[in-house]
This record gives structure tokens, sequence and C-alpha cells, in this order.
């Protein structure tokens, strides 16, 4: 049964939530240019980055299978590192966490949500237009004079 909820207090498996998450976005290595902000992630950087940011993590019974971040920026929250185990994944775990997010949005008085996706992933973008994310914008890391993201954001 699958369940989402805001990582609890008590929550100590960084080391699968990191295993989780390089095992999500393993498919993308090869597809994008520069390489994911994911290898900065170490366990002290992803206890750093959970005590900063709200962390919903999906659950089928007592396994983690999904997990994405929430940072608050005012009026908007930025949804970062949406990720489903890769059997898991086109299972309903993403929309659930999609899903919970902009309830706890809404319910904090958010007026959007946004999130960034490389510019080469457009299933991604795919995957948040049809929960009615609408491109905002593009972006450039830095030391790329073209596009390697696009903005999204959704209205609450």
């Amino acid at each position: 049964m699958l369940t989402v909820a805001i990582k609890a207090e008590k929550f100590e498996d960084w080391q699968g939530l990191l295993s989780l998450l390089f095992e999500a976005f393993a498919y993308m290595e090869a597809r994008i240019d520069p390489p994911s902000s994911l290898h900065l992630l170490n366990e002290t950087t992803i206890i750093q980055k959970a005590a900063e940011e709200i962390v919903l993590l999906a659950y089928d019974g007592d396994r983690l299978v999904g997990c994405c971040f929430l940072k608050d920026l005012g009026e908007t929250m930025y949804l970062g590192k949406l990720a489903v185990r890769r059997e898991g994944q086109k299972s309903g775990i993403g929309i659930a966490l999609v899903n919970y997010a902009i309830d706890l949005c809404r319910a904090e008085g958010k007026k959007r949500i946004e999130l960034q996706s490389r510019i080469e992933l457009v299933e991604v973008h795919d995957f948040f237009r049809r929960r009615g994310f609408a491109q905002a914008g593009t972006t450039a890391h830095k030391g790329y004079n073209r596009p390697t993201s696009i903005t999204m954001q959704l209205p609450l």
C-alpha cells in the first residue's frame, strides 16, 4: 500500500535515500550536460538539505520507493529531486508525490510551485505538463551559452 508523508524527525535511512536518488537519476547520466547536481550529495549534504527543506517520502509498505524535496522561497515553493525507484516508475508514485506537494503548498498559502528540468528530459517536461505545470523560462548553467534547463511553474 502506497503512503506519502513528510519525513519523520527520527528518519535515519540517509544511505537508503541517497541510493533511491542515484538509482532514479541514473538514466539521465549519458543524456544531460552538465552532470546532475545529485553528484554533490552525500550523507552529510543530504542531511543538511533535509534540515533546510521539506522532504516528502513515499513508501510501499515499509520500503522507501520515492521522494521529493520542497524548498520555501516565500510565495513560491521549489520542487526538486523528485525520484521514484526504477521498478516503480509509471505506477503512480510520482503523481502521488506531486499531488501531496501541491496540497501541502496550497495549505501553506503558496502562490506557485516551481521546478527546473533539464532541456534534454522531454519526458519529464511532459509529466509535469500533464499535472498543470507550464514552462516559464529557461536557464543556463554557469559556463554554458545555451539553455540547459527549463523552469516550469504551477499557479496555486
